[in-house]
């Protein structure tokens, strides 16, 4: 009788012994694929989709400035005044403030609106890009992937001169756009910011200028 116990109490033992075997085991496997997922198949997901990201973005802001200004028909004596001397120089060049503050909110606005729109925008792709291995990027059917903005949009009005014969300088008005996408992944969100420049308008100013505005300050 007691030597059944014994061996009664063996078999309990071994087989607590192989469960506890198999839950690390588990634990361990489950450790390595996460490992793996975040440390391998997020970058090369992430490297695959970034263009399409960055395309998406740069459309979004280019189509909204492009309504933007054409909605309202701004042209170059809207937004700058310049001011001659009795000499012909050039001695002052003045920005309509007002007017471009509002353009600046305008275009910040609704640039935000539409990436808001974009949280049913979707990217796909491959199920084989899943795996990080390199030869099976591409194949297999697609999975699609959530883009969310992140952040605020940042919209900053930007000048340039640039000499463009004797007496002669090209200036021109820009819109610095800036914003952030999310892409969802699985276990995580990667950050997409995305910067475009946009030219508003642009004209030659005839006459010498001061180094002052050469060297890109305007008031």
């Amino acid at each position: 009788m007691q030597a059944y116990k014994v061996v009664k109490v063996r078999k309990r033992w071994k087989k607590k012994t192989k469960v506890k075997a198999v839950i690390c085991a588990l634990l361990v496997f489950l450790i390595l694929a996460l490992v793996y997922y975040f440390a391998v198949v997020c970058p090369a997901v992430v490297a695959l989709s970034q263009e399409k990201i960055r395309s998406i973005a740069t459309q979004t802001i280019s189509e909204v400035v492009g309504e933007v200004l054409s909605s309202g028909g701004y042209s170059y004596d809207d937004l700058v005044e310049i001011s001659y001397s009795s000499e012909n120089k050039v001695s002052q060049i003045s920005t309509n403030s007002t007017q471009v503050n509002l353009l600046v909110r305008e275009v910040t606005a609704k640039v935000q609106e539409r990436f808001d729109q974009l949280d049913n925008a979707q990217v796909a792709v491959k199920l084989g890009s899943f795996t990080g291995i390199p030869f099976l990027f591409g194949y297999g059917p697609n999975v699609t992937l959530n883009l969310v903005p992140v952040g605020t949009v940042q919209t900053t009005f930007e000048t340039k001169f640039l000499s463009a014969g004797i007496n002669q300088t090209l200036h021109s008005l820009y819109f610095d756009v800036n914003a952030i996408l999310g892409l969802i992944l699985p276990g995580s969100t990667q950050n997409f910011d995305t910067n475009l420049q946009v030219l508003i308008c642009e004209s030659v100013i005839v006459g010498e200028i001061p180094s002052i505005y050469l060297q890109g300050q305007i008031t």
